[in-house]
Parts: C-alpha cells; sequence; structure tokens
C-alpha cells in the first residue's frame, strides 16, 4: 500500500517530480565522474605507494664500490654490505646476476670471445613484496624463499618459449660454462605488456612512473629482441628470482662446482665466501630511513649514497610523491572547486523542492491521517517517492558519467563504475534522504491534523 501511494504522488506531481530527478541525474553524474578522473589515475599508483610513501631515496644504480677498509675499491655485492656503510638505514635491491640460463650457441661463442651475457635478474625481498606484476600464468617470487635445491623464476619473454612448470638449467656463469648443471623451475610468466620494476624506464617525469619499465613500451620490435646485438634494455628473456633463493642454491651447490667457476677469483669482488654466481648491486635501489629522523643523519646518507655508487639518478621518495600527487590532481583540482558548488547548488535545491512538495500535501495527508493512517506513515509515504526520485536519478545518472566518459567530456578519460564511485554516490543519496526528511519533520513538528486544516495549507 505504501508503494501504491508513493507511485501516486509521482504521477499528481509530474512537473515537480521531473525538476528533482533532472537535479538530482547531474548531481550524481558529476560525483561519479570526479571519482572516475581520480580513480583512474589514482589506481596505477596505488600498488607501489607504499613503497614510495616513505623516507629515503629512490636510486637507479650503475655501479657500487666499497670506499673504504680492506674492500675499498672492490663492488659491493649486495644490500646488506651497502647497509653497513649506512647509518639506520635499510637497502632494498635488485641485482645482476652473473649467470645464463639455457645459453645458445651464439651466447656460447661470443663468451669464448669474451663478450659475456646474462639473464638472470635477482630481488630483495622488499621488492619482491612491494610490487606484483601482471603475471600471463602461474605465481610471483616469494619472499624468505628457503628453497635450495632449485631456483625459482618468472620469466619475461619477448616470444612464447617458456610456460609455468618448466624446467631449464643455468648453463654458466657467464665467463665460464658450469661442471654442474643447476635446475630453475619457471613458477610464472609474466605478461609482455606488463610494468615490472626491473630498470627505469627513463621518462622525464619524476613521478612513480620512474619505477616501472615496459618491455612492450620500450622495445620498437619485441620479436627481434637479441642477446648478442643488445639494442634494448630488455634481453629476449629474462629470469628473475629472489636473491634469498639465489643464495641458498649457491650454498648448496658450490662445494660441488670446479674451483676455477667460482666468483673467490674474481678480482673485483671481496675475497668472502665462494659463490657460483658473482652478483652485484644494480638497477633501482629503495633506501630507507625512519620518517623520524634528523636532517642531519638524511644528509649524511643521501651523501654517503652518492659516494658509494654511480648512478643514473638519486631523487628524494618526497620529491617522487610530490610529483605523483600533482600529476595525479593535475586538472582535477580545477574541476572540484567548480563540482562542490554544483554539488551544494544541486543538494539545496532538491531538498528545496521535496520540502515544497511536502508543504503542498500537507492538507492532504492530514486528511489520510483522519481517515486512519499514522503521521508515521504518511512520512514514510513522502519518503519513499522522493527515493524513487533518487533510485532513478542513480541510475541515469551513471549511465550518464559513462556516455560523457565514452564520448571523451571527462578530461579525455574514460569513466570507471568501481567501489568509490559506488560509495560517494550513496553518500550524496543518503544526504539527500535525510536533509528531505529533516526539512520535512521540521513542517509537522508540534502541529495537529486539526490545525493543519484549519490553517488552509495547500
Amino acid at each position: 500500500m505504501t508503494w501504491k501511494y508513493a507511485v501516486r504522488e509521482c504521477r499528481m506531481h509530474i512537473v515537480m517530480s521531473v525538476l528533482c530527478l533532472i537535479q538530482a541525474v547531474f548531481l550524481f553524474a558529476i560525483v561519479t565522474g570526479l571519482l572516475s578522473i581520480f580513480m583512474v589515475r589514482y589506481e596505477k599508483y596505488q600498488p607501489v605507494q607504499k613503497l614510495v610513501e616513505q623516507k629515503g631515496f629512490l636510486c637507479n644504480i650503475v655501479n657500487s664500490h666499497y670506499i673504504e677498509g680492506e674492500h675499498e675499491g672492490s663492488i659491493v655485492e649486495n644490500s646488506q654490505a651497502y647497509e653497513a656503510m649506512l647509518k639506520d638505514a635499510e637497502v632494498c635491491g635488485q641485482y645482476d646476476v652473473n649467470a645464463f640460463v639455457e645459453e645458445t650457441q651464439e651466447v656460447a661463442d661470443a663468451r669464448k670471445e669474451g663478450s659475456f651475457h646474462r639473464n638472470v635478474w635477482a630481488y630483495d625481498d622488499g621488492w619482491i613484496s612491494g610490487y606484483t606484476p601482471k603475471l600471463q600464468s602461474g605465481s610471483w617470487l616469494k619472499t624468505g624463499n628457503k628453497e635450495e635445491k632449485y631456483l625459482e623464476a618468472v620469466v619475461l619473454q619477448n616470444r612464447e618459449r617458456y610456460k609455468t612448470g618448466d624446467v631449464v638449467y643455468v648453463d654458466t656463469n657467464s665467463e665460464t660454462e658450469l661442471q654442474t648443471k643447476i635446475p630453475v623451475k619457471i613458477i610464472g610468466v609474466i605478461d609482455r605488456n606488463a610494468d615490472i620494476i626491473f630498470q627505469s624506464n627513463g621518462e622525464d617525469s619524476v613521478d612513480y612512473h620512474i619505477l616501472f619499465s615496459n618491455m612492450i613500451k620500450q622495445s620498437e620490435d619485441v620479436e627481434k629482441l637479441d642477446d648478442i646485438t643488445g639494442d634494448s634494455i630488455f634481453p629476449p628473456t629474462t629470469f628473475f628470482v629472489s636473491k634469498k633463493n639465489l643464495d641458498r642454491v649457491q650454498e648448496q651447490y658450490v662445494d660441488q662446482e670446479a674451483e676455477k667457476n667460482l666468483s673467490e677469483n674474481n678480482n673485483k669482488v671481496p675475497n668472502t665466501d665462494k659463490k657460483i654466481f658473482f652478483t652485484k648491486l644494480s638497477g633501482l635501489a629503495l633506501i630507507t630511513i625512519d620518517k623520524k629522523c634528523p636532517d642531519k643523519l638524511y644528509g649524511y646518507n643521501k651523501n654517503r649514497v652518492a659516494q658509494i655508487s654511480d648512478f643514473y639518478f638519486l631523487h628524494d621518495l618526497d620529491y617522487i610523491k610530490k610529483n605523483t600527487w600533482q600529476n595525479i590532481m593535475a586538472d582535477i583540482s580545477d574541476l572540484i572547486p567548480a563540482g562542490v558548488g554544483m554539488i551544494l547548488f544541486t543538494i539545496i535545491s532538491f531538498v528545496t523542492l521535496s520540502t515544497l512538495m511536502y508543504q503542498k500535501n500537507m492538507k492532504k495527508y492530514s486528511i489520510y491521517y483522519v481517515q486512519g493512517l499514522t503521521w508515521k506513515r504518511i512520512f514514510r509515504i513522502h519518503i519513499l517517492y522522493i527515493s524513487l526520485i533518487i533510485l532513478t536519478a542513480l541510475v541515469l545518472g551513471i549511465l550518464m558519467s559513462l556516455a560523457a566518459g565514452h564520448f571523451g567530456i571527462w578530461s579525455g578519460l574514460a569513466v570507471q563504475l568501481g567501489g568509490v564511485q559506488i560509495t560517494g554516490c550513496l553518500i550524496i543519496t543518503i544526504l539527500l534522504l535525510a536533509s528531505s526528511a529533516l526539512m520535512c519533520l521540521s513542517l509537522v513538528k508540534g502541529r495537529s491534523a486539526k490545525e493543519i486544516l484549519q490553517g488552509g495549507e495547500i
């Protein structure tokens, strides 16, 4: 019965209902559009937000060397050694691994002539947990990997060659052919179109995009990538492994390997534990410090990084964060004042029209009351009537904003409908209903049906 009365109200006040509907439609379209523009930009940043919004630096390292002590001049092989040269800082690094999986004859011939090629890249746990690229199949690398019998790898390849579950072997440590073939189990295949944290893309904009590389975007012809010519930063096939997994596998196999093949004999590295693979910090390194650290300590560590490493760039994370948010909010900040103003104006207009309709119906509602309906039920009829208008406007408003996005009206961006947009629309719905209800209640507060009828309300 309540629904029947509510629908009747729509029919009896068609002009006022249409006016309310039009205003509410534009209101929901504005809210959906503004939130969509924001989310389209923000959702690309969100996966790496925790990485960027720390205190410290992002450094694209070429080489790092000990600058003092017995190993002075030697290459820094791991993040722990790097951290030891800093104060109260943590280093999350990537590693160029002196190894080749599934060596081709062409690569083998080049190695014999003194030209070394590598296709293995290792990550510290911070990078592994900090970002997961889009995978074609399988799973991403695990943190705290304790596997010691074989390497677990995720592969990025220019053509379909390996698939998840395949087992291949490390043939060389680049400089010499290995006596022991170390198994590599492929646990995942990265989508060729995926953004990955591999080497910086070299873009001029210093925002979160500087973290990423993309095989498709950064290669003129992906199918022609070649180990020998080295025309791209991407080898035709790259195997990504966990540094912890790599270290454990080396411990397992090192005693089985020929002495001549061990990196202990490489005069570029410290004379430490025997290792099959020479590794060096290379590519992106994240150096983080406690957010409450004094400026003096911050400056000391930044200077030390500049002394220890040769790099393509060294940027403060605060600077990257600032630029990221500026780029996300570009154009949106210009729309916000106008958008908020339109939202407030529309809400006020809608509530005013709703109140006028309720006031106009007061005499009729009083007759309902005299005939046996309670004020509570009468009030429910009016609110249900307003709800019908709002829900219809919600659907039409979302469709309008999606159409506007499709035709490029919203800053050339496709409008999306996600959780944030739906939440925004629900908040507006609650505001409209609550405001309308409060205004309507204020009209009948302390007045009886007899007073209303005698007052001649129409």
